[in-house]
């Protein structure tokens, strides 16, 4: 069993569980509440990002300054921008876990959603629909055929 089988059967049983409060869009919300899911998951790792962030911002000043005193010698200046970095306790990469942790998930549904097969059988998710344009099918194609919009 392979872990988009398991992620597929999640989703598709959110959907299930969101059938009678979101009828036909129930897919939809089963997307949106998983990709609510991880963010959530990811909330702390996001604040810490953008206090983070914020330190950098605060820092911007020395670093100028850096730069006008060792123009002329890179290897100095980034030695004292590490420096700077390490005295003020900030971490110039902090930025990039919360994002980092996200996309997997987020790869994760993009492939749930584009493989008619998963784990060995049919994608069941793709079944679903979302304003009567079938998630497995082209919004140009369901939009062609009066899906969306009626004929």
């Amino acid at each position: 069993m392979s872990v988009f089988t398991v992620f597929a059967d999640v989703v598709d049983q959110l959907a299930d569980l969101l059938q009678p409060l979101f009828g036909a869009a129930a897919a939809a919300a089963a997307i949106i509440l998983f990709t609510a899911l991880v963010r959530l998951l990811v909330h702390p790792l996001s604040r810490a990002s953008a206090r983070g962030q914020k330190a950098r911002t605060a820092l911007q000043p020395k670093i100028a300054e850096l730069r006008r005193k060792h123009a002329k010698d890179p290897e100095k200046l980034q030695k004292a921008v590490l420096e700077l970095h390490a005295e003020e306790k900030v971490s110039p990469l902090s930025g990039c876990l919360p994002g980092l942790l996200q996309l997997p998930a987020f790869f994760l549904l993009y492939h749930l959603f584009s493989s008619p097969r998963i784990g060995g059988e049919s994608n069941g998710l793709l079944d679903h629909r979302l304003l009567a344009a079938p998630l497995g099918g082209r919004w140009g194609d369901a939009l062609g055929s009066g899906g969306v919009f009626g004929a």
